[in-house]
């Protein structure tokens, strides 16, 4: 029995030899050209190498964490919320839960394909496909996270035919109606947070998650740039800051370092996107936008501006590039320059 690390065109799989027969599984880690990252990415795969190891070492012998199995999935789901790793998405999922018969007393090692399959069903019922995909993927985390502390022996998920994603319209806003939302004035300091990290998150790609974390640690000054591990992916991302970012945090205060760059976003909560469309109202920019309009606003000025896909991808913090093409097809003014860029001929008008 052996369990190893390999690695194919930058991607880390498990080499995993028992009972006489092979198989590769999949890390979904991605080694880069960054060294410093590279070296905390092949320490993570070393962590779930051990891990792994030990779930097939368990496998064999029938060896399960004793009276771990009667555990609920939804208390289960609880404490990895509280960890912090997963909790934006889990306690999204946890709510369902709660709504599901059955859904906060079911044990983990009570649950199958058909449980999931059903699942799955009532979540469409009360959400688009993509929200309803998104949170049995949730679920899946959680089923990973008890195979990895040795509660169950396999994710029934993995039987489970997920849910196709739609590909949905996304919102990004032009420069002049980021233009109308700078011009439109601040009235409470609560509102100035907001507007200034919106558009820093317009020329930073920041999710809200970072935005709300984001420390002055994080801000190096030479080169201007943020250092910072993504709250959703724990994926380091080192951004420039742009002329217009930086304007929109130097205060001239000597900050410490653990002191938050945006702090009445932690305040606010749940209201976030509430202040934040008033805002949107009151520039009459004439577009629904949330936190994430931001990201995506980013993500395809820094296309048309001429970045490559790749270079955008790393900004992002994506560990695979087709979650960025997505955002190459936001846009027709990459097609018209394409097009508007093929050298010219000659044709006679004699045919």
């Amino acid at each position: 029995m052996s369990v190893k690390i390999r690695e194919k065109r930058g991607k880390l799989y498990l080499d995993i030899y028992t009972n006489g027969r092979r198989c590769w599984e999949s890390l979904h880690l991605t080694l880069t050209g960054d060294s410093v990252q590279n070296r905390d990415t092949m320490r993570l795969a070393e962590i779930c190498r051990s891990k792994r190891e030990l779930q097939v070492v368990s496998g064999e012998w029938g060896i399960l964490d004793p009276g771990s199995d009667k555990k609920t999935l939804y208390l289960f789901a609880n404490e990895m919320a509280d960890s912090g790793k997963y909790a934006v998405r889990i306690n999204s999922v946890l709510q369902y839960l709660k709504k599901y018969q059955g859904g906060k007393t079911v044990q983990i090692s009570r649950i199958d394909k058909k449980w999931l399959e059903n699942f799955q069903e009532f979540l469409l019922k009360h959400l688009s496909a993509n929200t309803a995909r998104n949170y049995i993927l949730g679920i899946f985390q959680i089923l990973n996270k008890a195979v990895q502390e040795n509660i169950i022996l396999r994710n029934p998920g993995r039987e489970v035919e997920i849910i196709k994603r739609e590909e949905s319209e996304r919102v990004f806003l032009n420069i002049e109606e980021m233009q109308k939302l700078a011009d439109n004035e601040a009235k409470t300091e609560l509102e100035k947070d907001v507007k200034k990290a919106f558009i820093f998150a317009c020329y930073t790609g920041l999710r809200v998650s970072d935005l709300i974390t984001i420390t002055w640690g994080n801000i190096e000054r030479n080169p201007p740039q943020i250092v910072k591990n993504q709250k959703k992916t724990g994926v380091r991302v080192y951004i420039p800051l742009h002329k217009t970012a930086r304007t929109l945090i130097e205060d001239n205060i000597l900050h410490e370092q653990a002191d938050l760059i945006f702090p009445w976003l932690n305040i606010i909560k749940n209201n976030r996107n509430l202040y934040l469309s008033k805002w949107a109202d009151r520039a009459n920019i004439g577009k629904t936008i949330g936190w994430h309009t931001a990201r995506h606003t980013f993500a395809v000025k820094s296309l048309e501006s001429g970045a490559d896909i790749y270079t955008v991808s790393k900004l992002l913090g994506h560990t695979d590039i087709t979650a960025t093409q997505v955002y190459a097809k936001a846009t027709d003014k990459m097609k018209r320059e394409a097009v508007n860029a093929l050298p010219e001929i000659v044709v006679g008008s004699n045919g």
